[in-house]
């Protein structure tokens, strides 16, 4: 790994920390919701998700976030927890261009459904996008129907040359 990159892979990471102390202060106490970066915790904690008959994709986020997390390093990551159990993992990235930020993956508990994850998911990833100077957030090849429409009723808008959703950040309340 080149100097720069290590560089690069220091000075976002604690970006992403600052925005995750800054969105884990605006939640109220109640939601006993924690914002963490993925770590080998989370990771241990979603290989439980791959015995479930209940998950809704086969990601393997043991490998798929050590290379996600080694070819960017501006990338945005987020571990959820509601009471000591992780309910989300979600990963992204910036747009080459810098305007957007991307979700690209996002898996939920399949035993911890009853927490809606994406509405949280989107208030961390709009701060860390803020401190990057972007102006919108991407939800990128929804896996279905269900799960488009399910953006579009949160105010997002579909692109179907892209296969994505956007919303402006200005129209993001946190």
């Amino acid at each position: 790994m080149l100097a720069t990159h290590i560089d690069a892979e220091k000075r976002y990471s604690e970006i992403r920390k600052t925005a995750l102390r800054a969105i884990s202060s605006q939640v109220p106490s109640g939601l006993s919701l924690e914002f963490k970066l993925i770590d080998q915790t989370a990771l241990n904690a979603s290989l439980k998700w791959a015995l479930s008959s209940d998950r809704l994709v086969n990601w393997d986020w043991v490998e798929g976030y050590s290379s996600f997390k080694f070819r960017y390093p501006k990338r945005f990551e987020l571990a959820l927890w509601h009471k000591n159990k992780l309910v989300s993992l979600s990963l992204g990235r910036p747009t080459y261009a810098g305007s957007s930020l991307r979700l690209d993956v996002i898996e939920g508990s399949p035993e911890e459904r009853e927490i809606k994850v994406f509405p949280a998911v989107i208030a961390a990833m709009a701060v860390y996008a803020t401190a990057l100077g972007a102006s919108e957030i991407r939800v990128m090849n929804p896996i279905n129907e269900d799960v488009k429409n399910y953006y579009a009723k949160e105010g997002f808008k579909y692109i179907a040359k892209g296969n994505y959703l956007y919303k402006k950040l200005s129209g993001l309340t946190l």
